[in-house]
């Protein structure tokens, strides 16, 4: 199972020199990342309200599993899926 975020939460998010997350804040807690297992990029509905992200599954060093976005579009980082 896991829990779906609609709207998605925003979140803070550090990330290093080739622009990948090292660490999150989300409810008031740091939660650092392990290891990220997959990274994609959408780009949809250019022709409507367009959708730019680059999404990040993510395994924290508390054994969480979630999945953040950043927005291109806005420059803004948010928390979309947490995994049971």
């Amino acid at each position: 199972m896991s829990r779906f975020w609609t709207p998605p939460q925003v979140i803070q998010v550090d990330i290093d020199e080739a622009g990948l997350p090292i660490r999150f804040t989300w409810n008031d807690h740091v939660h650092a990342v392990h290891r990220v297992t997959n990274r994609w990029r959408a780009d949809t509905d250019w022709w409507r309200k367009r959708v730019w992200r680059e999404y990040f599954k993510i395994a924290t060093e508390s054994g969480m599993l979630v999945i953040l976005y950043h927005s291109l579009l806005d420059d803004q980082w948010y928390l979309e899926r947490l995994y049971d």
